[in-house]
């Protein structure tokens, strides 16, 4: 109870009320929380692995790309001194999109995945194979290069880097072959 002092100096007790507004506005919020938390957890079900699709070498097919882990290599393959093109949208699908993918048929190849970790060439043809057709067909192992230097590994253990210009070299080695790729301004 409050006392409020009055000018001839009486005093008058005075009951505070319960307020009936303040219980609304915590149901309210309770209410918005609640709402919230659905909305989060159904869009993060939205947005997450299609089963639909295979994960292919661990690589699932998911409805949202990622900025987390987000770089991009660029792949040249020649088969008996012919360059073979990188097909577009490797890696996509009506739904979803796996980690390592193409968006255009440049070569780039976009490597975007919740947390940061290293990926392979490997990986990446294995997807094409399972996604899209040209991939060339040959029974020999591919002579890789990374950044112009022959590298020691094979397909499963060459790590795609960031700006990493790699070529697969199937048969005789062409006369100029890349060693540097100059990406787009922000890539």
């Amino acid at each position: 109870m409050t006392k409020i002092k009055k000018d001839n100096d009486r005093s008058k007790e005075i009951k505070a009320k319960p307020s009936s507004g303040r219980n609304k506005f915590i149901a309210l919020g309770i209410l918005v929380g609640i709402i919230a938390v659905v909305a989060y957890v159904t869009y993060r079900s939205d947005n997450t692995v299609d089963t639909n699709f295979a994960s292919i070498d661990g690589i699932p097919c998911e409805t949202q790309e990622y900025t987390t882990f987000h770089i991009h290599a660029h792949m040249d393959i020649f088969v008996n001194g012919q360059h073979i093109q990188i097909p577009a949208q490797i890696g996509l699908e009506n739904t979803c999109l796996y980690w390592l993918h193409t968006h255009t048929p440049d070569g780039i190849v976009h490597i975007e995945s919740p947390k940061k970790r290293d990926f392979t060439i490997g990986q990446f043809v294995d997807v094409w194979k399972s996604t899209r057709s040209g991939y060339p067909t040959t029974t020999n192992s591919p002579e890789i290069f990374v950044n112009g230097n022959l590298a020691s590994t094979n397909l499963n253990n060459t790590k795609m880097n960031a700006h990493d210009e790699i070529v697969l070299v199937y048969g005789e080695v062409p006369q100029n072959m890349p060693t540097f790729y100059q990406f787009p301004e922000g890539d």
